[in-house]
């Protein structure tokens, strides 16, 4: 059993952090190949570039979360029958049906995310074709912004309305979505347990989901003031990157108090249980 959690867990590990590495090096790689300083590379060259990295991006979030996922089993086969918080955590998940209340809360909240940081734009009083652009439609803006915001990738499903994809936005929004997704589900198993959780423990998941809504602000921003200014979609690029400084606040609020809250939440399902037994 001793062996069997640990290769888990170590190629959860591997998996995870391959994700990671493999998102953070095409980053960097084609914001170099992609500056005006960068190598010389034709346009058609440079869009087959940013389609790749949007491909490679997809596949290294796929692998991170499958990573994530190994470890979460790994850590229910190490904890399991002990009294550790990790323990009451992947207790309530068990049961698929919580499996399934983490995907629904994330799916919605990924989609409410979605509006609010300009991933999907409605736009009522601004009519696309008006301006030249024909619906449906795509476009790709292979250059130029920061590690992260480049390239942008930009689906015109209707007159009106559109999809923004920003790499670093996206995957924030993913992120944010699967732990509040994750709070939510733990929250459900904690209250159907005993019916009463620690106003506390609430507090500290409402105020990640809360905050976690504006980690992509710096990206609303930015197509908000190109709107406004009449950039249009391709002038976000650098009003993004010039309010990307303050995205960092919005990470330490929203992150930390989402990777906090199941602990805690943990902490009042293992104090329901003792009360139960006795």
């Amino acid at each position: 059993m001793n062996a069997e959690w640990q290769t888990l867990r170590e190629s959860g590990f591997r998996v995870f952090f391959i994700g990671l590495f493999s998102i953070a090096i095409a980053f960097i790689i084609y914001s170099r190949l992609s500056s005006p300083s960068g190598v010389p590379l034709e346009a058609s060259q440079l869009t087959n570039l940013a389609y790749a990295v949007l491909a490679i991006t997809a596949a290294s979030m796929a692998a991170a979360v499958h990573g994530a996922y190994t470890i979460f089993r790994a850590e229910k086969i190490r904890t399991a029958n002990t009294d550790r918080l990790m323990s009451f955590i992947t207790a309530a998940f068990s049961d698929s049906k919580y499996w399934k209340i983490m995907v629904a809360a994330s799916i919605g909240y990924g989609i409410f995310f979605a509006f609010l940081s300009q991933i999907l734009v409605y736009r009522p009083d601004v009519s696309f074709a008006e301006n030249g652009i024909a619906v449906p439609s795509f476009e790709m803006i292979p250059c130029c912004a920061a590690p992260g915001y480049m390239p942008m990738f930009t689906v015109y499903f209707t007159d009106h309305f559109l999809l923004l994809v920003i790499p670093v936005n996206v995957i924030l929004a993913v992120m944010v979505s699967i732990m509040v997704g994750f709070n939510v589900a733990l929250s459900v198993y904690a209250y159907r347990l005993s019916k009463t959780v620690q106003t506390r423990t609430s507090m500290v998941g409402g105020i990640g989901a809360t905050t976690g809504l504006f980690v992509g602000c710096p990206t609303c921003a930015g197509s908000i003031f190109s709107t406004v200014l009449g950039l249009g979609v391709a002038g976000a690029g650098a009003s993004t990157s010039a309010l990307a400084s303050f995205q960092t606040v919005f990470i330490l609020a929203s992150i930390p108090a989402l990777a906090v809250a199941p602990f805690l939440l943990a902490r009042s399902i293992r104090s329901i249980s003792r009360c139960s037994i006795k």
